[in-house]
């Protein structure tokens, strides 16, 4: 469960840092009661004992620890984004494979990049689509350990796609191969690490003019206004039933 102290301290040192000390003050206030409320949520929770039909029939291990989630401040992640992160939860086999039929597009064409890979679920339920190769970025070394660990696990007999490659990294600095690429973000983070992503994406789009498509599940208003500022994209679906949005780049 969210562990108190770890969240408390950096969220104030953030706050201090990009506020200054008298909106921190007034946000202190507040701060410690939704933190308490966080924290005895999860603590009323217990952990899954019973898996996933996907982590059953696949022999993985793929969900959350409590509640069918993976709290952040629970893991050892040696970057200091870890404090913008959300925390870790497993996308729905029929979630996903709806985010992928609104594209429309030939997938031997494309690299698929998950930002926030995880345990790999994306990864996995992915391979099942004749992707060129699939790459997946993750900042926590045991949510990337147990990642690699799911992939050896694998095995299906409608597997399309067995080139799959994963990095232990902080994808805000990551650098997109310069390739066709469908980038896939499950709402791995706040919006100022994803505004950086994004203006890396219209950077690498306009070095290497390319096909590349973004498919964002469960956006923010926020994110969903950076997205359509970004000068560099428009969106081409958007699904209100299993929250998701699906941007092309311009080129």
């Amino acid at each position: 469960m969210p562990r108190i102290t770890r969240t408390l301290i950096p969220r104030v040192k953030k706050s201090l840092r990009e506020r200054g000390l008298v909106t921190s003050l007034c946000r202190s206030f507040l701060l410690p009661v939704h933190l308490f409320r966080e924290y005895r949520a999860a603590k009323s929770l217990r952990p899954d004992l019973q898996a996933s039909e996907f982590d059953r029939e696949n022999g993985v291990d793929t969900d959350g620890r409590l509640g069918g989630w993976t709290y952040l401040s629970d893991l050892d992640i040696p970057s200091s984004n870890w404090i913008e992160g959300n925390d870790y939860a497993a996308i729905e086999p029929v979630r996903f494979r709806h985010v992928l039929a609104g594209f429309g597009i030939a997938f031997e064409n494309y690299t698929f990049v998950d930002f926030g890979s995880g345990k790999g679920r994306a990864l996995l339920l992915a391979s099942e689509f004749p992707f060129k190769r699939i790459l997946g970025l993750e900042f926590s070394p045991e949510l990337h350990g147990i990642a690699e660990e799911n992939i050896r696990r694998y095995s299906s007999a409608t597997q399309k796609c067995q080139y799959i490659q994963l990095l232990n990294v902080d994808f805000a600095g990551y650098a997109l191969p310069p390739e066709a690429s469908v980038l896939f973000f499950f709402h791995p983070c706040r919006t100022r690490v994803l505004s950086e992503v994004v203006a890396g994406i219209g950077r690498s789009l306009l070095s290497h003019p390319r096909p590349l498509y973004i498919a964002y599940v469960a956006p923010t208003p926020e994110q969903e206004r950076l997205f359509a500022s970004a000068g560099f994209l428009e969106k081409i679906f958007e699904s209100p039933e299993f929250r998701f949005c699906l941007y092309r780049g311009l080129v």
